[in-house]
């Protein structure tokens, strides 16, 4: 059954149903009346007047009593309290066992004598117009905030922000609506779309959820990305100006249960890898569906963008050595870096040493740090752990993801056990496209990509019309035969090859 729109005119019936407000509580110093409504067998509302106490539970002397039915019996005689002043309400658990939540959040609960959740000061944590409050998991009531003070044109009150089950995003009334988990909800048409993502979560970082606090003092300056199942908007920390990046799935996305554990896999990752040519992950969150991660924004962006604007679009040899064998240091790192508690195909958290990107390329790439042109391998989203007994996880069997352009032959026949080395030759694929404009392979329109991967070899460097230093040519050549093996398995290798080759033609010292 759906939860109505609660406004004065509603409430106004609700309290002629009910007679729960008394002409002795209307008479008190107040402006401020709260409406709680909730549907256990039928529409119920009830109306009280500040300041006072609202007990909650079902004890015989409580405000609002529960019935004393098998349902409610993991509700405590006298659950919470919302204690209600001239023109604030505060919700506090009185010690319940099971625990009062709000907006799917617990607030507080007793446990073996000890008190946890958010709220353990005995102070609460405060009421907005339509959070929504659960007591152990088996009731559930919308919040109403009215404030006779504040009159529309007609003179009637107002809702202090309006209470509905509208759609934060579009303000659409939702049809049908249940008591939600969340007091927001995105209808139909906003759940896939990343920017409606945003309201969702500045809706609830207004009801104070503590998921949401890395997102406090946070201005979004623009987009800067949007992919199939997210979108990277450009945040401003407004107290000292400094630039993040805000990654955001859609609850449309995080509905599917692998998508979600992917990306929940990919924060868990990041916050674990630690070096500089590695773009850092600060802090994420969720609300209402809607999971989002803080990273580091590389104010250079990323090396396609370097080299598009370079002026024959092409960079050199030195400034394409000095984004690419950085990046080899990025990939012998995550190749080896010791993983603790990531969960993998089998859902069970162990450890593991190293990670394979998968998707190593120029757009993933970015230039950061001080003066943003420190490279920083970004966007881990399709990377696999792997370990020294050889279990790889988080791959569906049979399934290819990544970017042809820079993926060997390997990767595509094996694309769940590869290892190492097709990120070792995807950077090698990254420093063609960067001295030549153009990946190691071309991939007709008319042909499957996939089998010009597999039956195709690449282009030879120099036949890109390019003048280039022989040794890096060659070097650059023998990085990318991928048939019937990858020359260099590890990144320490083709980084020595690389640079070997610079110095026989005089490029460094």
């Amino acid at each position: 059954m759906s939860i109505p729109i609660i406004t004065s005119s509603i409430s106004s019936s609700a309290r002629a149903r009910t007679g729960a407000s008394s002409q002795g509580d209307r008479q008190q110093a107040s402006a401020l009346r709260l409406i709680l409504s909730s549907d256990f067998g039928q529409l119920q509302v009830w109306e009280f007047v500040g300041p006072r106490a609202v007990v909650i539970g079902r004890g015989p002397s409580s405000s609002l009593r529960l019935p004393d039915a098998a349902e409610y019996q993991t509700i405590s005689g006298y659950h919470c309290v919302i204690e209600l002043s001239r023109n604030r309400a505060y919700l506090r658990d009185l010690g319940s066992l099971n625990g009062t939540f709000l907006n799917g959040h617990l607030v507080s609960r007793r446990e073996d004598d000890r008190v946890q959740g958010v709220a353990v000061s005995g102070f609460g944590v405060k009421l907005a117009d339509g959070d929504i409050v659960t007591l152990a998991g088996a009731f559930s009531f919308r919040v109403g905030l009215v404030d006779d003070s504040v009159l529309d044109q007609g003179g009637q009150p107002v809702t202090m922000v309006e209470v509905a089950p509208l759609c934060p995003a579009c303000g659409k009334l939702h049809d049908p609506v249940p008591l939600a988990k969340y007091a927001d909800v995105l209808c139909q048409e906003c759940r896939p779309n990343p920017l409606a993502s945003l309201k969702l979560l500045k809706s609830g970082l207004n009801r104070r959820i503590r998921t949401l606090d890395p997102l406090k003092g946070l201005r979004i300056t623009k987009t800067l990305g949007r992919g199939s199942t997210s979108a990277v908007f450009l945040a401003e920390r407004k107290d000292n100006k400094v630039l993040m990046a805000l990654k955001v799935m859609s609850p449309a996305i995080s509905e599917n249960e692998w998508a979600r554990k992917s990306f929940l896999r990919e924060v868990a990752i990041g916050r674990a890898l630690k070096h500089d040519n590695v773009t850092k992950l600060h802090s994420f969150g969720y609300y209402g569906g809607a999971y989002f991660y803080l990273m580091e924004y590389c104010s250079g962006g990323n090396s396609e963008e370097k080299r598009l604007a370079a002026p024959e679009g092409v960079l050199s040899p030195n400034e394409a050595l000095d984004v690419v064998l950085p990046v080899l240091d990025g990939l012998n790192y995550i190749h080896n870096v010791k993983l603790a508690a990531i969960r993998g195909e089998s859902d069970q958290a162990t450890e593991s040493r190293g990670l394979v990107h998968r998707d190593l390329k120029p757009t993933n790439i970015f230039l950061g740090g001080p003066d943003g042109t420190t490279p920083k391998i970004a966007d881990i989203g399709v990377g696999k752990l792997y370990n020294t007994a050889d279990s790889y996880s988080n791959t569906r069997t049979g399934s290819v993801a990544g970017s042809p352009a820079t993926m060997p032959r390997q990767q595509v026949l094996n694309f769940k056990h590869a290892g190492p080395e097709v990120d070792v030759w995807a950077a090698a694929a990254t420093i063609y496209k960067l001295l030549t404009g153009e990946y190691p392979r071309d991939f007709p329109e008319d042909e499957d990509p996939w089998r010009v991967v597999l039956n195709k070899p690449p282009v030879p460097i120099l036949k890109r019309g390019r003048q280039l230093p022989s040794h890096l040519a060659l070097a650059v050549d023998e990085a990318l035969v991928d048939n019937p093996a990858i020359k260099h398995q590890t990144a320490l290798s083709l980084k020595n090859s690389l640079v070997a080759a610079a110095r026989r033609d005089g490029l460094i010292p």
